[in-house]
C-alpha cells in the first residue's frame, strides 16, 4: 500500500515525539530533560516544543506518513538559512559539530528528523517522506536536500545512499556524556 504524506498538525505531537525519539537515538529527549525548567517534565517540555508556531521541531516543519489511515511516519524538514543564524538556545558542547555541517549547506532543505515507525519498516515509508523532502526542497527552489547521519548507523547510511546521497563532510560526534558511543556525523546531500 502506498503511503499518504501529509502535513502534521498539533494534533500529531505524539507522533512527532516518537519519530524525535526514534531519529535522534532518544538524544533530543535526553537535552530537553536538561533544558525542562523547573516543574516541567522533558516531555511536557518537548510537547510544547512541537506544538509551536515556529522554531526547528515545530508541527509546522513536519510531515507525516499514514498507511491504511494508521501513522508510520514523520519527517522534520527546512530551508536552512543563508547566512546561517546563531542558535535561539544555547548548545551543549558536544552538539556543536551538527551545526557546524549544517552551516555548510545553507539554503538546502535540511531534513532535522525522519523516522519511520518500527511497526511500518518495509512498506515504502521513509522512501515516500524522502520524495516529500525533495518535491519540498524543490518547491522552494533550495539547491537540496541535506541531513546528517551517525556513521555508527548503517542502515541509515545505505538508505540515503540508495536514494542517490552522497557524503559532503564528516565530523566526530561525541556524546559519551548522554549515554551514547562515540561516532561521527556525516553530512550528506543530494542536489535537486
Amino acid at each position: 500500500m502506498t503511503p499518504t504524506i501529509r502535513p502534521a498538525t498539533a494534533a500529531d505531537a505524539d507522533l512527532l515525539l516518537r519519530a524525535i525519539d526514534l531519529a535522534s537515538e532518544g538524544l533530543i529527549p535526553t537535552l530537553w530533560a536538561e533544558y525542562a525548567p523547573e516543574g516541567m517534565t522533558p516531555e511536557e517540555l518537548g510537547r510544547m516544543t512541537v506544538v509551536e508556531e515556529a522554531g526547528e521541531f515545530s508541527h509546522r516543519n513536519a510531515l507525516v506518513a499514514e498507511t491504511a489511515g494508521q501513522p508510520a511516519g514523520a519527517l522534520i524538514c527546512y530551508r536552512l538559512p543563508d547566512p546561517p543564524e546563531p542558535d535561539s538556545m544555547p548548545l551543549p558542547p558536544a552538539f556543536k559539530p551538527l551545526k557546524d555541517l549544517e552551516g555548510r549547506v545553507p539554503g538546502w532543505w535540511y531534513i532535522n528528523v525522519i523516522a519511520v515507525l518500527p511497526e511500518a519498516q518495509g512498506q515504502g515509508v521513509g522512501a515516500a517522506l524522502m520524495d516529500a523532502a525533495a518535491d519540498a526542497a524543490r518547491a522552494a527552489n533550495a539547491p537540496g536536500v541535506a541531513l546528517i547521519v551517525a556513521a555508527s548507523n548503517g542502515g541509515a547510511l545505505r538508505f540515503y545512499t540508495r536514494l542517490g546521497f552522497a557524503e559532503a563532510a564528516r565530523c566526530p560526534f561525541d556524546t559519551t556524556a548522554y549515554g551514547a558511543a562515540p561516532t561521527e556525523a556525516i553530512l550528506m546531500t543530494k542536489p535537486v
